[in-house]
């Protein structure tokens, strides 16, 4: 079901401020707070709303640094691309894998403590018989923009939805 305005604007705020009250997000929507629930749930069930999280910085709280990864598999099979994704869920330091079209096949984000750890993961991803890849390392220096800061209401008004 395609949301409507009242669903965008739920959406909107529930972006903006996840912890917002069922009170205060049916009164900034202008609807009870039975409706608005009705409606998040509804959203959830059809996986537009896909959880409601703390934007955590893993370098402040840890000291870990991020490591994008550009990743080519030697066997982009489906067979391949299945066992190459279960091995990334195998392992807790890449916190992001985004399978992609084109030359390169994912993109991963890794969380290490030091450049050593880092080439340690890459290692242990590779150290598997059955995968096989290249990949191009690209230390992240800072987040500049992410979806977590993301203005959803007028990016939607740009989508026509």
């Amino acid at each position: 079901m395609k949301p409507d305005s009242l669903d965008l604007r739920i959406l909107a705020a529930l972006h903006r401020e996840g912890r917002i009250s069922k009170t205060q997000l049916s009164s900034e929507v202008g609807l009870s707070a039975t409706r608005c629930w009705e409606r998040m749930r509804r959203m959830e069930d059809e996986g537009i709303i896909r959880g409601y999280h703390a934007d955590v910085s893993l370098q402040r709280l840890a000291g870990l640094s991020l490591f994008m990864v550009q990743i080519k598999l030697v066997d982009a099979s489906l067979a391949g691309s299945r066992r190459f994704e279960r091995a990334v869920q195998g392992i807790d330091e890449i916190v992001i894998c985004e399978d992609l079209l084109g030359t390169v096949d994912y993109f991963i984000i890794v969380a290490a403590t030091s450049i050593e750890a880092y080439q340690e993961i890459i290692e242990r991803l590779s150290a598997q018989d059955t995968i096989k890849f290249q990949y191009h390392t690209f230390p992240i220096v800072k987040t500049v923009k992410s979806l977590a800061t993301l203005s959803l209401g007028p990016l939607l008004a740009r989508t026509g939805v």
